[in-house]
């Protein structure tokens, strides 16, 4: 079989990166059973937090029909190439790198149309075909759902693990137990849960109620003999001062419950 200067390159950009992820230390898929759980949003503040605490830190999101990473960082900016003709994740802060669909398209509001194989490659490229640095934490930001973007993302990232995040909604928790089911078949691990919106924070008090059944989802973790690894309220102030200033959370409301909540889970990890 002739080998051509392609395939060449090819096998020594998938060495780079093998080699770069062995360095790795901490490896997540941010993934959830349904969407509206706020995956991303904990994907955006765990990164900022980790990076915060002097991490260098890569998010990869591969949710292509749905890409909310770069708007969840408030964070518009054009891919540019290196000398190797590989894309360069932007920096979106100080020790942060992201790479997504986004900031591919010239109109934010184009609708990626792509088939199962075209996502696979897309996955594979995103991870070996670009100039990322060296990182201690390599987050991937999935789509809600168990298909190829998530299943790509395992095959191609060694060591990655799962962070599964869920309400405490019945709904919510029964989608959530097929995304642990789709973990145990595909043979990846499930490093913990996350709660979402588990309660509400008054915003004249400070006070928490909660929004679902207390316990359900400590109860679904312990199932399956993972930690839960935070529970994350709805801080409507957090949320307001979020979109008013057009920044994340973690950086718009930092002494707020939410705020100290994702520091919590970034010092977990």
């Amino acid at each position: 079989m002739i080998t051509t200067v392609g395939d060449l390159d090819r096998q020594l950009r998938r060495r780079e990166a093998d080699e770069r992820l062995a360095r790795t230390p901490a490896k997540y898929l941010v993934m959830s059973g349904k969407g509206g759980v706020g995956k991303t949003t904990v994907c955006v503040n765990l990164a900022l937090a980790k990076a915060a605490a002097g991490a260098r830190v890569g998010i990869l999101d591969v949710d292509f029909h749905g890409p909310d990473v770069a708007g969840a960082l408030f964070l518009s900016a054009r891919v540019e190439a290196d000398d190797r003709d590989r894309p360069i994740p932007v920096r979106a802060a100080e020790n942060l790198h992201v790479l997504t669909v986004q900031h591919l398209l010239s109109d934010p509001d184009e609708a990626v149309m792509w088939r199962g194989p075209r996502k696979t490659r897309a996955v594979e490229q995103f991870v070996t075909n670009a100039a990322w640095p060296e990182l201690d934490c390599f987050l991937v930001d999935s789509p809600p759902g168990t298909g190829d973007e998530a299943l790509s993302a395992f095959k191609h990232v060694p060591g990655l693990q799962a962070l599964l995040v869920t309400s405490g909604h019945s709904l919510s928790l029964a989608d959530a137990a097929k995304a642990a089911s789709f973990l145990k078949s595909a043979a990846a691990p499930l490093a913990g849960v996350v709660e979402s919106m588990s309660s509400l924070v008054c915003p004249r008090c400070g006070g928490e109620s909660p929004l679902c059944p207390e316990g359900a989802v400590e109860e679904f973790a312990a199932k399956r003999g993972v930690p839960l690894l935070a529970r994350l309220p709805w801080d409507l102030e957090a949320q307001r001062l979020s979109e008013s200033l057009k920044k994340p959370i973690l950086e718009a409301a930092p002494e707020s419950l939410l705020a100290r909540r994702f520091r919590e889970l970034a010092g977990r990890l």
